[in-house]
């Protein structure tokens, strides 16, 4: 089973191999990736388990259980607008082989006046309080086009310390999940035909995704509501210090004699130009994941591949990105920066 999003504007891509048997995840024992261009090979990564490097892995908690079988391969491949992409995958030393379909690098996309606001939904016992997001999308001319949105929260976390050494930095880069009723609002339009329901399809924000259909060579004016993913509002100092700790460790820090903590905080929204064929998994697992779907009396939900010899869904999108900034803030002594007073070793 192989997995993967890559994105033009990223400096590198990966994918994340596993078995699957009955219905079940299981892990590899070793996977290789190899990545063509154009039809020229770019790129060739072999990873075992052990010699894996996960990302933020402190926020592993907050995977899915699957994720933990599920072996990432991360490689470099310079790519652009036309590209033709294809990747070879080969997992237990060549036991198991598969390819994806040639894939085409979309053209790029813009995303317009973002902006965001405090919204309250008052239910009967209780209310929600959601970060409303808006923004235009200038539709690509012309041209039948597909999009998917999601938001990430970044903090950069930056360390001073008493003996007036060199700071040091952290980057906590995490996905919000969108809270909203549908996909994305059109401000200024209806419903898509494809959308109206008997059942509420509410989903996963995950997945959330949308067609041009409403406002074809126009702007989609949209709206999104979305919960925060701290608890409280700002920067999450309590997982921007369990990072610093797995970089630094607990005995440097307090040699070092850690004083304070600046965090700044800034919201990316951000739109991707994708194929057809991406639109209809993501709309797939939205509806899978969504509170309305009852296998028992829904019609049964076909999740697309595009993998040859294998199942799962690689896709290679054009990005845009929105970035605005939201109150930075700072914290003094271990007590506030880390939540207790007690030595970091006890």
């Amino acid at each position: 089973m192989v997995t993967g999003w890559l994105d033009q504007a990223a400096a590198s891509q990966t994918v994340c191999v596993s078995l699957s048997d009955g219905g079940l995840v299981k892990p590899v024992e070793e996977a290789t990736v190899t990545c063509y261009v154009n039809g020229k090979e770019v790129a060739t990564v072999s990873v075992a388990p052990e010699t894996r490097q996960h990302y933020n892995s402190i926020l592993l908690n907050y995977q899915d259980p699957a994720y933990y079988k599920q072996l990432p391969v991360t490689f470099s491949a310079s790519l652009k607008s036309g590209d033709k992409v294809k990747l070879t995958i080969e997992a237990n030393h060549g036991t198991y082989r598969a390819s994806s379909q040639e894939l085409t690098v979309p053209e790029p996309v813009e995303i317009t006046r973002v902006d965001t606001t405090r919204v309250t939904v008052m239910h009967p016992d209780w209310s929600d309080t959601y970060l409303q997001v808006r923004a235009d999308v200038p539709d690509r001319k012309g041209e039948d086009n597909w999009y998917c949105i999601t938001l990430r929260e970044i903090s950069d976390g930056t360390y001073s310390f008493q003996d007036g050494g060199p700071d040091v930095s952290i980057t906590l880069d995490v996905s919000r999940s969108i809270q909203d009723i549908d996909d994305p609002v059109l401000l200024d339009g209806g419903m898509g035909q494809e959308d109206l329901n008997i059942f509420s399809f509410s989903g996963n924000g995950s997945f959330a995704c949308f067609t041009d259909q409403l406002f074809r060579d126009g702007t989609a004016h949209l709206k999104m509501n979305t919960f925060s993913s701290w608890d409280d509002e700002g920067p999450d100092f309590l997982l921007l210090s369990d990072l610093l700790v797995q970089q630094i460790g607990y005995e440097w820090i307090e040699s070092r004699g850690l004083e304070r903590c600046r965090a700044e905080h800034r919201l990316e929204v951000r739109l991707s130009h994708c194929s057809q064929e991406a639109y209809h998994y993501l709309r797939s697992l939205r509806t899978i994941t969504s509170e309305g779907y009852y296998p028992e009396i829904v019609e049964p939900v076909t999740i697309p591949t595009n993998i040859v010899d294998g199942v799962g869904f690689v896709e290679v999108v054009n990005t845009a990105v929105a970035r605005i900034d939201l109150p930075a803030e700072e914290r003094i002594g271990i007590k506030d920066i880390f939540g207790w007073e007690e030595s970091l070793n006890e």
